[in-house]
């Protein structure tokens, strides 16, 4: 052994005892994800450091500007939030949904602390799978007069992809303004080139934290949000992104794809654009380094900003409360996440408070279930008192390590009387209902990047006869779902069992 080779080792020694140092003596994190960091550290040094600073969130994730955008922009929303949560406090005996009521404390934390107005959904469409959502995705591209403006974790460039950004260059050309954000890693198997068509067209086409020159330390936090607003006044939300598989016309991803996603109207669609213009404020911030006030209004248009500020709609508190309580309005807020904001789990929060909140049902359909500590107690909680939860997840699954994570804990759970089901396919939907009072519906999936490291949005919605019709498709999944217990988990191969609790042990990873 050469001493330059000791050297070296000793240094690697070196820096794999401050790494192991620091995961146990400052690393904030629960202690599963402190753990299985340990376990790569130890086994393999090397390649353990660098995950660590790749994907633990601690290191060059560039959050601390985007973290300033977003304290600067909510600013913009502080008067109307002030307002609102003054009158609805002052009047909260006399609101006229009994359901905000009900549920006020989940309504205000979503308020004070999620920077979650409240508005109203006036029309809703639910689709279940991917042909009905593209195909009025395209209709309502088609009719576009003003504003496009569309976010998405994947972008494909096959049949659906093609059809869509064809539809988006022509209404560019014809003077529309279209803007496009993709997230640069879920769409790294499209090529820029097909983006760049948009922006000769005359649109705007703008990648999430660039990686395709080289593998950058932004890898970990991924824009996982999938969002269409035409025109300030139709709001597409939910777990589709654009791609043929969606759709269940992929050539070789054959899963049975059922998702969901919502069409909404209403002032609710003005958060969902407001939401989407931060985060384009947020990529020329990231890139050019601005930050102001100043700038940050300009890229709202003036109704936007009357909207943020509040001048437009509020002149006393009965004309508020009779602008979003109007027979056949739904009460709604927009939920954003992410590890720019100064509270990352606001929309785990809000699905854990919802969680408690119930005295009866709760009925969840997600992709992957890998459920850090908070929202594992929360589930056992609400079972332990009496309330039935049901989940529905995956009989096909996109990535098996998922699965055998996902198996592990719903092996755990059946112990706490949790109901789990699977669904003859792929399930990408990701719904939340509880007590068939209030629904959670967006891009939220329960795991730890979901909740800790990607951006992500949710529509809460507080109104029975919406949930109702919600907890009608959750039961029609049940139905075709073949009910599983501990006993259908325990009857697995020994060396299966042991390959899902190895894989639980990453989870936080995942």
């Amino acid at each position: 052994m050469t001493p330059t080779y000791t050297i070296i080792q000793r240094i690697i020694d070196l820096i794999q005892l401050l790494f192991i140092i620091f995961v146990l003596f400052f690393e904030r994190r629960e202690s599963t994800r402190r753990f299985a960091w340990l376990m790569v550290l130890l086994a393999a040094p090397v390649p353990g450091i660098i995950l660590y600073i790749l994907f633990s969130g601690h290191f060059f994730t560039g959050s601390r500007r985007m973290k300033e955008v977003n304290t600067t922009v909510w600013q913009l929303s502080q008067p109307l939030r002030d307002i609102q949560r003054h009158i609805l406090t002052v009047n909260r005996a006399s609101i006229p949904s009994h359901v905000i009521r009900d549920f006020f404390p989940l309504m205000d934390m979503n308020l004070q602390e999620g920077n979650s107005l409240l508005s109203y959904t006036d029309s809703t469409r639910i689709y279940c799978y991917g042909k009905e959502f593209f195909d009025d995705l395209l209709q309502e591209l088609e009719k576009a007069q003003h504003t496009i403006c569309m976010e998405y974790f994947i972008f494909h460039q096959d049949t659906i992809g093609s059809r869509i950004m064809e539809v988006l260059c022509r209404k560019a050309r014809e003077g529309v303004d279209v803007k496009l954000i993709y997230d640069d890693f879920g769409s790294l198997r499209t090529r820029t080139k097909f983006f760049r068509q948009l922006s000769a067209a005359g649109g705007k086409a703008r990648a999430f934290f660039l990686i395709r020159l080289g593998l950058p330390l932004t890898l970990n936090y991924r824009n996982h949000r999938k969002v269409t607003i035409i025109d300030s006044r139709i709001g597409f939300l939910g777990g589709m992104n654009i791609g043929d598989e969606y759709a269940n016309m992929h050539r070789r991803i054959k899963l049975n794809w059922r998702d969901t996603t919502i069409r909404m109207t209403g002032s609710s669609v003005l958060n969902l654009q407001t939401n989407f213009l931060m985060d384009w404020y947020s990529i020329d911030a990231w890139n050019n380094r601005s930050k102001t006030l100043s700038e940050a209004v300009s890229y709202f248009p003036p109704s936007f900003t009357d909207h943020l500020l509040g001048t437009a709609s509020i002149a006393e508190d009965k004309q508020f409360i009779a602008d979003i309580f109007q027979p056949g309005r739904i009460p709604t807020q927009i939920i954003t996440a992410g590890p720019n904001r100064m509270q990352k789990a606001n929309i785990e929060d809000a699905l854990i408070r919802m969680i408690m909140s119930a005295r009866k049902y709760v009925c969840i359909e997600t992709p992957y279930f890998t459920p850090n500590e908070e929202f594992y107690n929360a589930l056992k909680l609400a079972a332990y008192s009496g309330v039935t939860v049901n989940i529905i997840i995956p009989g096909k699954w996109d990535k098996f390590y998922m699965k055998a994570a996902s198996f592990e804990f719903a092996r755990e759970m059946c112990d706490h009387g949790v109901h789990f089901y699977l669904y003859p396919g792929f399930i990408h939907s990701k719904m939340v209902t509880v007590d068939r009072r209030i629904t959670s519906i967006g891009t939220t999936n329960i795991d730890n990047r979901s909740f800790s490291l990607h951006f992500e949005e949710n529509a809460v919605f507080y109104d029975e006869r919406f949930t109702c019709r919600c907890d009608t498709i959750f039961e029609r999944d049940r139905r075709i779902s073949r009910a599983v217990g501990k006993e259908f988990f325990d009857r697995k191969p020994i060396v299966k069992r042991a390959f899902w609790s190895f894989c639980k042990l990453f989870s936080p990873f995942m």
